[in-house]
């Protein structure tokens, strides 16, 4: 089925990237960590999760870790750093991020929900309605922080999941984000781990060759459907 082939061209892939980890055991030089879907085990790498899933908001992750890079030259790591900085400050570090005054505004608010005792941990993270209630933060970045910061079973669905889905002939592509997510949930087991790299793994795919302008003499999907291994 799909995770098998794709898992099988293109390995485990180590999401979410915890760059301030790079280079530490169990850790890449990029902060990926092939394998291991108990990271972030700390408040400071889960933060980081969630201040890379606004960051990377409209924009390659490599613009994101930029600007990730520059937030942990300056020292900021926790929720009270941002909230420490000023609107100006905290723009000009993530520039190239791109829409940094949104992102600005975003990173203060998601700052102020985490900064409270006990909230960058998995007992005290928040749900996904309380999530979606803040500023600028929609399905997809909320799941995200959800499925990699705190290792909650839910599917992360975004464009490249709609374009490899939509071109096998799984969804027609007016379905909504709920309607996408529910056909992973009800089809396979509510794993986080297998939904990490599920997801990771669509995600290379797209990059790699179900591009816009796709490459399909090389394309590894054959045959299809959405169950698969209920473990990862």
């Amino acid at each position: 089925m799909l995770y098998e082939q794709i898992l099988g061209a293109y390995g485990r892939r180590g999401w979410w990237p915890i760059p301030g980890s790079a280079g530490r055991r169990g850790f890449d030089s990029l902060g990926y960590h092939p394998g291991d879907f108990r990271a972030p085990r700390l408040p400071a790498g889960r933060f980081e999760v969630i201040m890379g899933a606004v960051l990377t908001q409209n924009t390659a992750w490599t613009n994101a870790a930029a600007a990730l890079a520059r937030l942990r030259d300056a020292g900021v790591r926790r929720p009270a750093d941002v909230l420490a900085l000023t609107p100006r400050r905290l723009a000009g570090l993530i520039r190239s991020s791109g829409y940094f005054n949104q992102k600005a505004k975003k990173l203060k608010a998601i700052a102020s929900l985490f900064s409270g005792p006990g909230a960058l941990t998995p007992a005290g993270a928040p749900s996904r309605e309380t999530l979606l209630s803040e500023w600028g933060i929609g399905p997809e970045t909320a799941d995200s922080i959800l499925l990699y910061a705190f290792q909650m079973p839910v599917f992360v669905i975004d464009a490249y999941t709609r374009r490899v889905l939509s071109r096998i002939g799984l969804i027609e592509g007016g379905e909504s984000y709920d309607e996408i997510q529910a056909l992973f949930h009800a089809s396979m087991e509510r794993n986080p781990a297998l939904y990490n790299e599920y997801h990771a793994l669509i995600v290379q795919h797209a990059k790699r060759l179900c591009r816009a302008r796709p490459e399909c003499a090389p394309c590894p999907v054959k045959r299809c459907g959405f169950r698969t291994a209920s473990r990862s």
